[in-house]
């Protein structure tokens, strides 16, 4: 037992990342693989699924070399939004439409105006959003019907890799929660929102628990892979839910944020939590082990720096930073919606928008507004949390975004909490693989498996009179995304 090691792999929509992981927390080894995505000009952003799978079992392959025959499981967690159809022999239709793909907007109102959409939050936890597998399988049924005529099932990039090792799709509860498709009251699969889609649940995969382990690993799915012995898959959960995990926010009244391409702020919480306003702005995902995470994500965060990085300024992250560290932005905002947003509002028909640009304005002031605009994204989401009663003492966080001393304490001071963050180059990892050692019996329960595992390198603590002055930026920066509504909608109609 003392010798047992997971493999932990995290399927992003630019890396794919895997890692061995022992029960201390310590990551043994690491190895990354890039997944090119698949463009056009129609909104088209898929993974091309042999190479999504042969970049999983590259990576396994190095990841695991010199751990072969210690490696007891397997922990896969990727992106939400995901989805893939295949026929009744498992084999893909078409390629893996990402979360980043945005074609499903062609039809996204046609399917709102058939809905009672508040029935449909009631019953899934899910603000609409196009992103979802909802739309995107009524976008196949409207624009690509001999796809979804030949479709046995439609299955998440994760529930695709564990088809191929298992040879039988399975998904877990973290990613159907995500679909619009699951009832969070039952864990199965939702009739309202499969009546929707003229669809039954047969041509979905069977719900298995994330943290319970689902089968061995098949002797041919090892001799791919390089494994020996004894080797188990666990299903694990979706990405965030992984970072949420690994960073430690599986304890009470800790919230999560992860500032990857896209940001999250979750809270694990024992109930499901709606919002009680009519604007959904709370998305309720299961996480694991009877707990929900409560919260909602935003599209844009660190794609924003991306963006400013390689569209914008051609520099590196690290002289973005240096360029915003000593400017005062108190009078210039940046709506940070370059991809469109999951609030419902807005969603679709949102773009990104500096305000108050004036000649004295520099390069450092508009990366530093691009930093606070997702800062003040993630504070409404955490305003949202705040007014359904759902109390936050602590953050954790975690994703790309952590390098940056600076965001982090732009982030503490715009949400006024102090930030711990975990000596782990990839939380996603950690949090799968305390999944794993829980499941594997080895810790009593996750707390414990938390104590052990999660280790902080860093606090930021927010200042007094920064939490007053992005105070009131927060305030302009509601009114301004209020405001902007209606410009939004005759703007995506020219």
């Amino acid at each position: 037992m003392e010798d047992r090691l997971a493999l932990c792999v995290d399927i992003g929509t630019t890396n794919l990342k895997a890692g061995v992981v022992d029960k201390d927390g310590n990551v043994l080894s690491l190895s990354r693989s890039e997944i090119p995505l698949e463009r056009d000009n129609d909104g088209k952003a898929e993974h091309n699924p042999e190479v999504l799978f042969a970049a999983f079992v590259k990576a396994v392959k190095e990841a695991s070399k010199g751990f072969e025959g210690k490696i007891s499981l397997i922990i896969p967690s990727s992106y939400m939004f995901g989805l893939i159809p295949v026929d009744a022999n498992l084999n893909p239709l078409m390629g893996i439409m990402t979360l980043l793909d945005l074609r499903a907007k062609e039809t996204y109102e046609d399917l709102l105006s058939t809905i009672d959409v508040n029935e449909a939050y009631k019953r899934t936890g899910f603000a609409p959003t196009f992103h979802a597998p909802l739309f995107k399988i009524y976008w196949l049924k409207q624009m690509r019907r001999d796809v979804f005529d030949r479709a046995k099932y439609f299955l998440s990039s994760k529930d695709y890799i564990i088809s191929r090792l298992l040879n039988k799709p399975y998904t877990e509860p973290s990613i159907s929660s995500a679909t619009g498709l699951m009832n969070i009251n039952t864990l199965k699969w939702d009739s309202y929102s499969l009546n929707a889609l003229g669809i039954d649940e047969s041509r979905l995969p069977e719900i298995v628990p994330s943290d319970e382990i689902l089968a061995e690993l098949p002797q041919k799915s090892k001799e791919l892979l390089g494994l020996k012995g004894d080797v188990k898959l666990l299903p694990g959960v979706y990405d965030g839910g992984a970072v949420g995990i690994g960073i430690g926010a599986f304890e009470e009244g800790v919230g999560a944020i992860n500032i990857g391409t896209t940001g999250m702020f979750r809270v694990a919480y024992p109930e499901a939590i709606l919002d009680k306003k009519d604007s959904m702005r709370l998305q309720t995902y299961y996480l694991s082990s009877g707990k929900w995470f409560v919260g909602a994500a935003i599209n844009n965060a660190g794609i924003i720096l991306r963006w400013l990085r390689d569209n914008i300024f051609n520099i590196s992250y690290d002289e973005l930073t240096n360029e915003a560290l000593n400017v005062d932005t108190s009078n210039l905002f940046f709506l940070p919606y370059i991809t469109g947003e999951r609030d419902k509002e807005i969603g679709n028909i949102a773009s990104g928008v500096y305000f108050g640009l004036k000649n004295n304005h520099n390069k450092g002031h508009m990366i530093k507004a691009g930093m606070e605009g997702v800062a003040y994204s993630l504070r409404m989401l955490y305003e949202a949390v705040k007014d359904n009663n759902v109390e936050v003492k602590e953050i954790r966080a975690g994703g790309g975004g952590t390098n940056s001393d600076l965001w982090m304490d732009i982030f503490s001071s715009v949400l006024g909490l102090p930030i711990k963050v975990s000596n782990v180059e990839e939380p996603e990892l950690l949090g799968s693989a305390l999944l794993g050692f829980y499941s594997l019996g080895i810790y009593k329960d996750l707390d414990e498996a938390t104590k052990k595992m999660v280790k902080i390198k860093n606090v930021y603590v927010p200042q007094d009179e920064k939490i007053r002055q992005y105070d009131k930026g927060f305030q302009f920066f509601k009114l301004m995304t209020k405001d902007l509504k209606n410009l939004f909608e005759v703007h995506s109609k020219l």
